[in-house]
């Protein structure tokens, strides 16, 4: 441990805007890095199982439930890419103790992402390729726009079954129903993915059940446990479908592909709805 302090004492010569060594402990700002053409910047990267080939020679500084401190300081990294809420905090607060840069990110609304490019644009020395990643963004995201009025369709996003966990307003995935014109029954329940109950779906009554997970035979029986309850307005209007998670759930541009997927869903949905009634 001796050894670590020492050199995590010698950064605090470092000049702070020049991020020349950078590690990344989050899937989503290492997509971000990527994106921004600043790969060789990079000395270290978390590792969750699904990294490019073009980052196959950047060393692992561990996983999501794994991150190494020793790892992460032989890299002699002078700026830290972190997710505020993915992070265990007290590995942050001592990094930051040994006078290593550590920038903090956690992007939960679509507005936010764009934020997040920009900020890393600045640290990464890529502000040109930020702000044309974020003017691709910002204008098809606007295109995605829908207002929510008096025929948005009622959406329950599914993440887990038995027991159930959806999305609340605070979440990514939430902020995307309200962009694309449709009304998350959980949305005010608190916390970012809250556990409910089948008879809370029930009582909601949604016009939409989407499932957000990987096609497959679990996938499957869970839609068909909805099918048993005929009286479902997603039921009978043929309102249960399946989204890829994780064209939604990483907080980049690339976020995009998702949010035009649920956008047609629920686009579909309001005309089917409005035909019913």
């Amino acid at each position: 441990m001796r050894g670590w302090l020492v050199a995590g004492l010698l950064f605090q010569s470092v000049c702070l805007s020049a991020a020349e060594r950078v590690i990344s402990l989050a899937p989503f700002l290492t997509d971000m890095v990527i994106m921004l053409d600043a790969t060789g910047q990079l000395v270290g990267v978390l590792d969750d199982g699904q990294l490019p080939p073009e980052l196959d020679h950047i060393p692992r500084v561990g996983g999501h439930q794994s991150l190494s401190l020793e790892l992460i300081v032989e890299q002699k990294p002078d700026l830290i890419l972190a997710w505020d809420s993915g992070n265990p905090p007290a590995l942050l607060s001592r990094l930051e103790s040994w006078g290593i840069r550590v920038l903090r990110f956690d992007p939960k609304t679509l507005e936010s992402i764009a934020a997040t490019v920009e900020q890393l644009g600045e640290a990464l020395h890529a502000t040109e390729r930020a702000a044309q990643l974020n003017e691709r963004y910002k204008a098809a995201l606007s295109q995605l726009a829908v207002p929510a009025d008096a025929d948005a369709p009622r959406v329950f996003i599914q993440l887990w079954d038995d027991p159930i966990y959806t999305v609340s307003g605070k979440q990514l995935i939430g902020d995307a129903v309200n962009h694309c014109g449709g009304l998350n029954v959980f949305e005010a329940l608190p916390g970012l993915a809250p556990q409910v109950g089948r008879e809370g779906v029930l009582a909601a009554n949604p016009d939409l059940i989407l499932v957000l997970a990987d096609e497959g035979k679990a996938v499957t029986e869970w839609l068909d446990r909805w099918r048993r309850f005929p009286q479902l307005n997603a039921v009978r209007q043929d309102g249960l479908h399946v989204l890829d998670s994780d064209r939604l759930v990483r907080p980049t541009p690339d976020v995009l592909d998702g949010v035009g997927q649920l956008c047609t869903l629920i686009a579909r949905q309001r005309e089917l709805s409005r035909t019913a009634n």
